[in-house]
């Protein structure tokens, strides 16, 4: 019986979509913290800011993992 190779793409698409889901968590988490200053101006642009790089973070990393299930595929079908 042979072990999964830890370095599959595969595996790196689990591992991004992993990372994705705790810094969405994160994110989660800080925009409630934020919450609590009752949305003064300067919450409002923090909020505003931390939700902009969590959908570009969040949009990468599924660029990442597509590519890395479309390379997967082409390497699996050329063998």
């Amino acid at each position: 019986m042979l072990l999964p190779n830890p370095f599959c793409p595969i595996s790196a698409a689990k591992i991004a979509g992993l990372k994705a889901t705790v810094v969405m968590l994160l994110v989660l988490l800080m925009k409630s913290k934020l919450l609590r200053l009752k949305m003064s101006l300067l919450g409002s642009v923090l909020g505003f800011a931390m939700l902009v790089g969590f959908l570009l973070t969040s949009g990468l990393l599924t660029v990442i993992a597509g590519g890395a299930v479309a390379y997967a595929a082409t390497r699996s079908n050329s063998n």
